[in-house]
């Protein structure tokens, strides 16, 4: 036998009543327990923002500090290249290493030449590291500080484009004596839809390497 007492009531309005007033605590009871699930989804949820904001925010700051080292490294090259003739020749001693990045003095220059697959020449200076290449028109986009900006961002610079490529036929002029080195060309060519045939893509290829050197 059930230990479970049923409750007699004296009539059935007390009974429906009763029923009535036991269905809205469950309700209540419901309501309260849905209650307290969507505040710890919120909190969690809140939680997870949170971590989502501070990992942005540490990118950021990664990434900014990356700028700042790449940026001083390019000054630091800038710098001595600048100082750099090229150039064979000088003379070394323990006391003084310097002829080794700022070049020589003998009319030989100091570089490898190598020739790219689209059959551009590229010059690089063993001395300071410095490439040349032929100069691709997006590398030449400046905003109004004068920062390299993509181009959709910025103005192109005609006068440093040109003095860009014054500087390439120069590197290319070098007299050395160095074995050139090379690799298998190859042409490339790309669709067009306009004149529905295969035109030139070289300048697609200098494109992807525009940002390249030798080192």
């Amino acid at each position: 036998m059930s230990d479970e007492v049923k409750k007699v009531y004296s009539n059935a309005a007390d009974e429906i009543a009763a029923i009535e007033l036991s269905i809205k605590r469950a309700q209540l009871a419901d309501l309260e327990l849905q209650k307290q699930e969507r505040e710890l989804s919120i909190e969690e949820k809140r939680g997870t923002i949170a971590d989502r904001v501070t990992k942005q925010k540490q990118k950021s700051m990664d990434r900014e500090q990356q700028g700042k080292v790449f940026a001083a490294q390019k000054r630091e090259d800038d710098a001595k290249q600048s100082a750099c003739t090229h150039k064979k020749g000088g003379v070394v001693s323990q006391r003084n290493l310097q002829v080794l990045s700022t070049g020589g003095n003998s009319p030989q220059f100091a570089v490898i030449k190598h020739q790219m697959i689209n059959g551009d020449l590229w010059v690089r200076c063993l001395r300071c590291g410095k490439t040349w290449l032929p100069p691709v028109k997006d590398n030449f986009y400046f905003n109004a500080k004068g920062k390299l900006v993509a181009p959709v961002d910025g103005v192109f610079s005609q006068e440093k484009f040109e003095k860009a490529a014054s500087e390439y036929r120069t590197a290319v002029a070098f007299e050395t004596n160095n074995t050139s080195s090379g690799s298998v060309i190859c042409k490339f060519s790309k669709w067009d839809e306009k004149s529905e045939q295969w035109v030139d893509a070289t300048n697609d290829y200098r494109q992807y390497v525009k940002s390249s050197n030798l080192r």
